[in-house]
This record gives C-alpha cells, structure tokens and sequence, in this order.
C-alpha cells in the first residue's frame, strides 16, 4: 500500500483501536520511522516503543519471533525518512495525452503509471519519472483484472505509443514516464492512492464515490450507497436502498441481494425457493 502522508498515517495508527495488520513488518518499519524522526526515539527506547504497540494491537504477538524484525526496523529507520506528501498535481497537459489514448484500459494504466512516477519523484529528486513498482501492483492500483500475457501486451502499446521507456538493463523491469508534463495548467489533485483507476474514471464522469468511513472510491451501485465492504462490515444497521438480506435455506448463512435480482428469480421460478440463493 502506498502511503502519500506516513506523519499523518502513523499518528492514526497510535489513535486508533482496529489496526490492519495484513502487513504488520511494514506496520512495524513505518511506526520505527514515525518514532526516530518524529519524536526522537533510537536505540533501546526505539526498541520498546515498538514492542509496547505490538502488545497492545497484535494478539498473536510473541516476543521470541518479532524480536529481530523489530530490531531491523529500528536500526533502518536512520535511512529513510517519512514521506510526508500531501498529494500530487496531474496537469491539464498530462490528462489530455491520456484522454488521446481511446482505450479506457490503457488510460488507466497510463494514469496510474504517472501518478506513480509524480510519488517517486517527490520522494527522490533524482527519480527523473522513473516507476519500480511490481507489474501486479500497479494494475491492482490501475484496477485492472488482468493475466501475465495481456499485462506485457498493455505495456508495450503504451511504448508504442510513446508514453513510456523501458530499462536498458536486461534484469531491470524499471518503467519511465515520458509524458510528465509540470509545467502546464495543474487540473487534478490526487491525494489518495488506494484507487488509482477508480481515481480515472471518477475524473471522467463515471459513477464513483467515497466511502464515508475510509474515504476509498467505491462504485454507486444505488441511490443511497455510503460505505465500502469493509466498513458495511462494521456497521450493521446499515444496508443500501434497493438490498434485501435473505438467509439461505441450506446453509443458513445471511446473504444480501438486490430486490431486482429477486424479483426477477420469483418471476422465472416462483414456486422454487432454492433460486433465492445465488
């Protein structure tokens, strides 16, 4: 995951009372950071910070098995500081050489490409638009489902195209950026990076909105949507307009369908039951 504001990231971490570990050693790198250049920490004292949150956040938690990653990311913290980007402009310049592309596809991609290629640069002066992010991380930030084969495809139109430049070295999988444009009209601000395909389609008119709890880009799917997945999750009382919850006559699990779908099994089947399941 790709963190524009780490100050602003791990102050929440410190507050909150959920804390997502699906990636507790960057969890623990990003806090090491926090504590070393925020607030002065190093050493033994770095040390026990971290495993105090660890105590606190992570029930699985054992001191025997975290002791050297905690240790690592204490002493690496020194080496690099915490990013604290508020966001990236794209200019008018960049979003009509995307818009010339006329395949939504590659548009997403192409903008997920340079906005990934504006973040590096902000982080090093030096990057000159280069991307290192893995290809399955950047189309799952372009949001796209896509194979092996089609991924290299995708990649080379848009070096076709002209919008993008391999590496010279063979074991370099490194992408640059050839459409970075600063100097024109700044148009779009992008300041989260969760959804950067959705991020696109959002500019281009599509029906997409933010979350209320986490602020993630979300498809509206119906007239009185809010939350994502996983913040439905923590409220039970809401469900959208348009959903009905039926329990499934066989494993007894709740489900939520839209009354469209139901309607239309009552209407093909309406003296078997079982279609309310799917």
């Amino acid at each position: 995951m790709i963190i524009l504001n780490e100050k602003n990231y791990a102050e929440q971490l410190l507050t909150s009372d959920q804390v997502d570990f699906s990636k507790p050693y960057q969890t623990l790198s990003l806090l090491a950071r926090y504590y070393y250049h925020i607030r002065d920490c190093n050493g033994d004292k770095l040390i026990e910070q971290l495993q105090d949150f660890m105590k606190q956040h992570y029930p699985r938690y054992n001191p025997v098995d975290w002791t050297s990653s905690i240790e690592n990311c204490a002493e690496r913290a020194l080496k690099y500081p915490l990013c604290q980007c508020d966001g990236v402009w794209i200019t008018s310049n960049e979003l009509d050489v995307i818009s010339q592309i006329k395949d939504k596809v590659l548009e997403r991609l192409a903008f997920t490409l340079l906005c990934l290629a504006k973040y590096h640069n902000y982080r090093n002066k030096n990057n000159q638009n280069w991307v290192n992010n893995p290809d399955s991380e950047i189309y799952r930030l372009a949001c796209i489902t896509t194979n092996s084969y089609e991924k290299d495809i995708r990649f080379h139109k848009l070096k076709e195209a002209g919008l993008i430049d391999f590496a010279n070295k063979i074991d370099n999988l490194s992408i640059k950026v050839l459409f970075v444009n600063n100097e024109s009209e700044k148009r779009l601000y992008i300041t989260d990076y969760r959804k950067l395909g959705y991020e696109w389609r959002l500019y281009k008119g599509e029906g997409y909105i933010r979350c209320s709890g986490c602020g993630i880009l979300i498809r509206k799917t119906s007239v009185n949507k809010k939350y994502c997945k996983d913040c439905v999750k923590k409220n039970p009382y809401y469900t959208p307009l348009g959903i009905k919850s039926i329990t499934c006559i066989d494993c007894g699990k709740l489900k939520q369908k839209r009354l469209a779908e139901i309607a239309g099994a009552i209407y093909v089947r309406p003296l078997t039951v079982k279609n309310f399941r799917k």
